[in-house]
């Protein structure tokens, strides 16, 4: 029986933050749609704490024919030492990477002589087609689209392939491979929760928006689900699963918003009850009153709007175009409904100034909010912003480790220096938070008040120490 082992790697960061890795878990459901012979084992880093170590045991132990390993961009140096270890262990074994690093900095992920193949963009019918080969000798590598492999000692990079667009003709995720319990007891996307049994859903791929700073995984252009299909999954994740709280993780969930209104009617209409937060996806400018009372009655108790800058100038800059005002009176409809309401800000975009950098942390502070996660620009390699800043001539040797938007880099992109710009998003932080009309309005709705003391020792750890 083949035997395939897909792990997650992962890089402790400031804001640890876990979710389920979805990512893996849509690959080993679509593999063993087709192949339903394989034996595939899926391992996650972190939270499970592994160590480098400790998962070359587990391949060791497993004897896979095939490693996969799945990197974001700041987990690289995980990815390359796994890689390393495992080609230690079984120097034949073909390894095989993907995920948001291979796919926006593959020649460099490629360099790497213990990674045997690349998979670029979305993984699913790349790694069926190139497992097809491995085991049973199908097809012909040159013709795998998507793929990066070896020839003749050179390294050679397929066309990308067409991303996929019947979704609802993909498997759910593989919940049963992971330990879906082991997620309820740690920290997850947001601040708060309403009950430990939850799980990340996906229901549509790719984003119609041009974001500078997207990775753009899922490419340009929504790709949404069904209702229908969307309501399959919720079902079999409450009633199999005891699943009783929803993250849903999509680009941009309203995009259509007639499908993000029928999907809540749906959980209303089948009876399901669900505490539903989105920590990311909601586009403030599109969301409309109509929407946020469907999303209310099926169970939504938390919205995040990623408004990143408050000036226009910077606005255009990285291609967002977001409408202020409609994302103001956003916050204040989702406030006035009585749901938590997150706001996301980005601070240190290239040549931004002082001025604006301000004018973006006086929004958060004047606006309803009930909080808010201010991060540090980081041009990501293959992004546009990454070629927007090389094109104004800024340094952008970021260490791998460092490549996340926890902490401004030495060398900073803004007309403000690195320690001046962490000072002032602390100083915007305690400002926020020490508002006595906001604590009353976070107070009032806090769904679980027990979990206000871990609150209360972060909100000192970050004051004290930012970061």
């Amino acid at each position: 029986m083949p035997k395939i082992q897909l792990i997650k790697v992962g890089h402790k960061t400031a804001r640890q933050k876990f979710g389920q890795p979805l990512g893996i878990m849509y690959l080993a459901g679509y593999l063993r749609k087709f192949l339903p012979e394989l034996q595939i084992q899926l391992l996650d880093m972190l939270p499970e704490k592994f160590t480098i170590e400790s998962l070359a045991e587990k391949i060791s132990e497993f004897k896979p024919d095939i490693l996969g390993i799945s990197a974001m961009s700041f987990e690289a140096n995980e990815m390359h030492q796994l890689a390393k270890e495992a080609k230690k262990i079984f120097p034949q074994m073909p390894v095989v990477a993907g995920g948001p690093y291979i796919t926006t900095a593959s020649a460099k992920a490629f360099s790497d002589q213990n990674i045997d193949f690349i998979v670029r963009g979305e993984g699913e019918q790349t790694l069926l087609e190139l497992v097809n080969y491995v085991f049973y000798r199908k097809g012909n590598l040159n013709q795998i689209l998507g793929l990066g492999f070896r020839q003749n000692g050179e390294t050679k990079i397929n066309p990308d392939r067409p991303y996929f667009q019947n979704l609802d003709a993909l498997p759910f995720p593989a919940w049963d491979l992971i330990r879906i319990e082991k997620y309820f007891e740690l920290p997850r996307f947001g601040t708060t929760y309403v009950h430990k049994e939850y799980m990340q859903v996906m229901t549509s791929r790719g984003c119609p928006f041009h974001c500078t700073y997207c990775h753009r995984i899922f490419g340009v252009g929504f790709r949404p689900r069904t209702p229908e299909n969307v309501l399959a999954e919720l079902e079999i994740l409450q009633k199999k699963f005891g699943i009783k709280e929803i993250y849903f993780v999509d680009d941009c969930f309203n995009c259509k918003p007639a499908r993000a209104k029928r999907i809540c009617e749906l959980i209303v209409e089948r009876g399901l009850k669900f505490s539903i937060n989105f920590p990311n996806g909601i586009r403030g400018d599109v969301i409309d009153q109509e929407l946020l009372d469907k999303m209310k009655s099926a169970g939504t108790y938390r919205i995040t709007f990623a408004v990143e800058t408050a000036s226009e100038r910077i606005q255009k800059l990285i291609k967002k175009n977001l409408n202020l005002e409609k994302v103001k009176k956003a916050i204040e409809m989702t406030d006035k409904m009585g749901i938590l309401v997150d706001g996301f800000f980005m601070i240190g975009f290239p040549g931004e100034k002082k001025s604006e950098i301000e004018q973006t942390l006086n929004f958060a502070l004047k606006s309803r909010l009930h909080s808010l996660n201010i991060f540090f620009v980081t041009p990501f390699e293959g992004t546009e912003l990454y070629r927007q800043a090389q094109e104004m001539g800024y340094n952008l040797e970021i260490p791998t480790e460092a490549s996340t938007y926890f902490y401004p880099k030495n060398d900073q992109l803004a007309e403000i220096p690195a320690k001046e710009l962490n000072r002032l998003a602390q100083k915007i932080f305690i400002k926020f938070y020490l508002n006595p009309w906001r604590l009353w309005r976070i107070l009032r709705l806090f769904p679980n008040k027990l979990q206000l003391p871990r609150l209360l020792w972060l909100f000192l750890k970050y004051s004290l120490k930012w970061n």
